[in-house]
This record gives structure tokens, sequence and C-alpha cells, in this order.
């Protein structure tokens, strides 16, 4: 027998392990005949294996034989090695396809063998003998046999290492699923834009990590939001989400509130100006009626109307989480408004609530002011711009003697009518724990903001530290009582101006009440700017932002100021940005700037009514002068 060693021993194909079946073969199938390894193994590397073909027969005899080459060790030739290959002789071979490919050393493979006869009873005596074999290696060679793994050099072992390595890779080739443990999403990411066929966005790669994840105006529409939702399944990082401005439409909408269900991280939720819809709207509400963690939620600008409003009823009696409901800029009628009257009564956690700038009328507004005499959670009400008128202001003073919650309250543009001041000063007299009020921009006059500011005056419990008139001329003794209560309270008053007692100054016509608006709020002033330099709102604050994070801090806002040349003062700059800031989180964003530019144009309406109510008065003052005196004493009077 010739030696290892010498390199002139003949490759033997490894036996091919198969899966034992119990169907039968048939006679008449045609040989099956097992490929030849295609690379013959070392001596060394097929000793090595030896011992994990232990429960394998027929791959041992070979082993064994190859052994007997290397080692020279004469027990192989023992009767025990000698009954194993007599046991497995070339007549008595088990008729498996298994063991088709064993033969001795040096002799040309054997043909295949076929299954044939009782196949179930024969295999239970290859079993059978297989057993009784292992137990004879064991009593014969002991631990020698457990040690033919050691045999072979460290340069054979990395190397059988490595084949391992080798057929993981490839496992993860073939099956990239069962290895991927991308906590962050990225390749879920990257994989779902390549299913749906859209353009990845590095902005998302590059914060997806990121505790917020804000990405504004980046033009996702629903199939960037479809992509955007997958690796949100395996996030556990973000808690706030901000798409502001991306048009997802409802059905991204339904996208994101799939995978937000069983979310436990993400607390505040902002999808201004997407466009949602009703559709859009009652998949978010499907979500917070079982997901308690998100707890602040925004959806101003997105068409909702009064259809919808029943979902969001059944969402917060089931949810007692939510702190945080905005829907400004929406399409809520005096439907709506039934919906959330019963809502205001059922839930007793929601804390802030902003309905502005939707579609309540009188009817309407009385419904959300007598939801307040009965709520104990809100504590910030926003409902500007609805047309409270006369009704809305009665209702609103009963609101104002019952509720003992309510800290801010705004009703500036709400078309509240002079003669129902003293339905609001009448709240106010009852009042406890109102801290901030907006009543500006009603056509409200001198005498009804006199009213008003008695009342509270004369209220000794009244925590009331800013109450907001507007640009609206107060009287001179409207301006002593403002000082007064500055002064012993620490009240802060706002108004457009004093208007003087002298008939002859209302003649003159020394009340300009558009220029009075901007020489006084800084808004005007900023919008005056772009005007007259033909930049858009927008692009001024691109060129303030310096950081590119869509947002302008107080800093960012001086420097700008300062660099553009913009007059304003450091006071009016701090008084802009607290104009500006409506969720007074210190910094403006894009919604929040065309929020006051808003607001500037009904302010610039309002300062309009204003002057052409003065002129009107004036005019009318004139007349009646002009009937009474002798007409040179008029025209005197004029030119003096």
């Amino acid at each position: 027998m010739p030696s290892a060693g010498d390199g002139s021993a003949k490759p033997r194909t490894p036996r091919q392990n198969s899966t034992k079946s119990k169907t039968p073969i048939e006679s008449n199938d045609p040989p099956l005949v097992l490929p030849p390894h295609s690379r013959p193994e070392s001596p060394d590397s097929r000793v090595s294996s030896a011992r994990s073909r232990r429960t394998d027969p027929a791959g041992l005899i070979t082993d064994l034989t190859r052994l007997k080459e290397i080692t020279h060790d004469d027990r192989i030739q023992s009767p025990t090695y000698r009954k194993l290959l007599g046991d497995f002789g070339s007549e008595e071979l088990p008729q498996t396809a298994y063991h088709a490919r064993l033969e001795p050393d040096g002799l040309e493979p054997r043909d295949t063998v076929f299954f044939g006869g009782d196949i179930e009873g024969r295999l239970q005596e290859v079993e059978d003998d297989i057993e009784d074999i292992e137990d004879e290696l064991d009593a014969e060679f002991g631990e020698d046999l457990d040690n033919i793994s050691s045999i072979g050099s460290d340069e054979e072992a990395r190397a059988a290492e490595y084949d391992t390595d080798l057929e993981v890779d490839a496992d993860k080739l073939i099956f990239p699923e069962r290895y991927d443990h991308d906590t962050s999403g990225r390749s879920a990411y990257l994989k779902k834009c390549e299913e749906i066929g859209v353009q990845p966005i590095t902005f998302f790669m590059k914060h997806m990590q990121d505790t917020q994840l804000v990405m504004k105006y980046h033009s996702l529409g629903p199939q960037g939001m479809k992509a955007i939702a997958k690796p949100l399944e395996v996030n556990t990082v973000i808690e706030k989400i901000d798409l502001e401005g991306n048009y997802i439409l409802g059905e991204g909408a339904t996208y994101l509130t799939k995978v937000l269900r069983e979310n436990v991280y993400v607390t505040e939720l902002v999808l201004c100006d997407n466009k949602i819809g009703n559709d859009g709207a009652q998949a978010i509400c499907e979500l917070l009626s079982e997901n308690k963690t998100i707890i602040h939620l925004n959806l101003t600008g997105n068409d909702i109307e009064d259809s919808a409003a029943e979902a969001f009823y059944e969402m917060l009696t089931r949810n007692a989480s939510i702190k945080t409901l905005m829907l400004r800029h929406n399409k809520f009628e005096d439907v709506g408004a039934q919906w959330f009257h019963d809502s205001m009564n059922e839930n007793v956690t929601l804390e802030t609530l902003d309905l502005s700038f939707n579609r309540f009328q009188n009817k309407g507004c009385v419904l959300l002011a007598q939801a307040l005499k009965d709520n104990v959670g809100l504590k910030y009400l926003d409902i500007s711009m609805n047309g409270f008128g006369l009704e809305g202001a009665r209702a609103l003073e009963g609101a104002l003697k019952e509720n003992k919650y309510l800290t801010d309250l705004n009703i500036s543009y709400c078309r509240i009518p002079d003669e129902a001041a003293v339905h609001i000063a009448g709240g106010l007299q009852h009042n406890d724990t109102l801290e901030n009020l907006n009543i500006g921009y009603n056509p409200m006059k001198e005498d009804g903001a006199d009213k008003i500011l008695t009342a509270v005056q004369v209220n000794q419990n009244s925590v009331l530290k800013v109450l907001d008139f507007g640009v609206l001329m107060v009287k001179k003794s409207f301006k002593q009582m403002e000082e007064q209560l500055a002064q012993e309270r620490g009240m802060k008053t706002l108004y457009g101006g004093v208007l003087p007692d002298c008939p002859r100054t209302k003649l003159r016509g020394d009340i300009d009440a558009m220029k009075l608006l901007m020489m006084r709020d800084p808004m005007a002033k900023l919008k005056a700017y772009v005007e007259r330099e033909g930049y858009r709102m927008i692009d001024l604050l691109k060129s303030f932002d310096k950081d590119n994070s869509f947002t302008i801090s107080l800093e960012e806002l001086k420097e700008g100021v300062k660099k553009c040349n913009i007059d304003l003062s450091d006071p009016q700059i701090s008084q802009l940005m607290r104009q500006l800031d409506k969720d007074g989180n210190g910094e403006i964003d894009f919604s929040e700037l065309l929020q006051g530019n808003d607001e500037l144009i009904l302010k610039k309406r309002a300062a309009k009514k204003i002057q052409q109510a003065f002129d009107q008065r004036k005019s009318l003052e004139e007349t009646q002068l002009e009937a009474k005196a002798e007409p040179k004493s008029y025209m005197s009077m004029i030119d003096s």
C-alpha cells in the first residue's frame, strides 16, 4: 500500500449524504449516478474530518483506511476492522443509494446499487448494523479515535474555518433577510425605494437615527411616504416626526399609521400642510385610538372637513394620553362643532386645542363656548378667525364665569362687535384663572375696550397677565387704567394708541391707522422690506437660516435683520420672535412665518376698516359742526 506522503494515493470521491426516503423507487427507474467530488481531498484533511463522521459508518471506513496509510497503526488490521470490511463487502453492501459509493482503497468505484425488496425492513437492519459497528469501534480504538480530529496543521484549520465563512456568506446572498440585523432601518429603506421605484433621500438616511426626524418640504408624496414608513417599523430612536409640507395625501398618511400602530417611541407627530383630507384624518384618529404614546398631534392645513369630525370624537373619548391637538386652517363647520363640543365634555386630558381659521359660524361658536363650562382639562384654546358675533360672546360670558382651568384664550378676528364687549367684561369680572386673552382685531371700539379693562380692574382675584386688543385705539382713561394695572399687578396691555379728546384734532385727521400699524408692528416692517426688495417671505427665511435646519432662532433672526439693514430695533426683533413663534419652542419655522404673514394681512384689513370708520365719523362731525356754526367761524377753525 503506498504511503500518504508520496502523493500517489488515488483521490477518492467523498460519500454524498442524502436524506433517507420511505418512498420505494420503482425497479424500472434509470440508474442513479452520484457525481464525483470536484476537488480531491488531501490525506491530512481527510483524517481531520474522521471524528465528524462517526455517525456515518461508510465514511468512517474510508477514513480509517486512509488513517492506516498515514499512521501505519497495526491495530487497524484487527478482527474488528476486518469484520467491518466484511460486513460491507461487495456482495453484501446495503442496497441503498446512501452507501452506493463505498469501496476499499485502491479499487475503482463500484457501480451504483439501488433500493430493492423490503426497503423499510432493510433500512432498519442497516441502522442496527451501524449501532453495532459504532460500539465495536469505541471498544477497539478508545481515545485514539477521539484524537483523530487533532491531526493536521494550523494552516489547515484556518482553511477549514475560512471555508465555513464562505458558506455563511453564500447563505447571506441567498437569504439576506435571515442575516439582516440593521436596527436603523437603512437597508430596509433602500430596499423599499428600489422596490417601488423612488429615489432615496440622503437627508433621511443621514438623520434617521436622530431623536427628531424633521423633514419639511422635501416633496415626498405618497410613494416617498411609503418608503420612509418601512424603516420606521424597526426604528427605536425617533421620538418626533415632523413631515410638514410634503403633500403625502391620505394615502401617505395611511402608510404611516400602519407602522406607528405598535410604535412606543414616537411621542409627537406633525403633518402640517400635507392635504391628507378626511381619509387621512380618519386613519390618524384610528391610530391614536390604539397608540397611546403619541401625545402631540398637529394636522394644520390638511383640508379636513365635518365628515371627519366624528373620528376625532371617537379618538378623544378613547385616548386618555393625548395632550395637544392642532387643527387650524381646516374646513370644519357647525356640524363639526357639535362633535368637538361633545369631545370637550368627555375628554379630561387634552390640554391644548387649536381650532382657529376654520368655518364655525354663530351656532358653532356658541357650541364651543358652551363646552368650556364643563370642561376640566383644556388650558389653551384658540378659536380665532371664526364667526362668534354677539351670540357667541354671550355664550362665552357664561364659560368665563364657570370655567376654572383655562389659562389662554384667543378669540381674535371673531367679528365680536362693540355691543358684545359687555358680555366679555361680565365673564372676566368673575374669572380667576385666565392669564392670557387675545381679543384683538374685532370690530370693537374704544368704549368696549374701556368696559373690558374696567372689569379686570374691579376683579381683585384676576390673574390676567396679557390682554391684547390688537391695533384698537383707546381713550385716555383706558391708558390711565392700563398704567395702574401694570404697576400694581404687572399686567401687560396691548393696543394701537390713544385717541385725543380735542374735536379740532379729530377734524385735522391726525390719525392714520395703517401708518400706525406699520410703525408698531415688526412683522409689517419685515413685510414692507420683502416687498420693496422683491423677495418672498420664504426666501428671506432661507437666507436667515444658517444651519439649514428650516427654522430660525432668535440669534439667526437678529443677525439676518441687521445684515439686511431692516429697520427693526432689538426690542422689536424680540417682539417679532414672540409674535411668530406660535408653539413657543424658541424657533420660527416656515409654517409659523406664513401664519404670521396671514395675520398681517388680517391686521391690514382691520386697520383699513378702523380708518374708514374714523373717516366716516370725522365726516359726520364736520357736517354737524358745519350745520351749527357760521361759515366764517367754521373756516377759521379749519385753518387754525
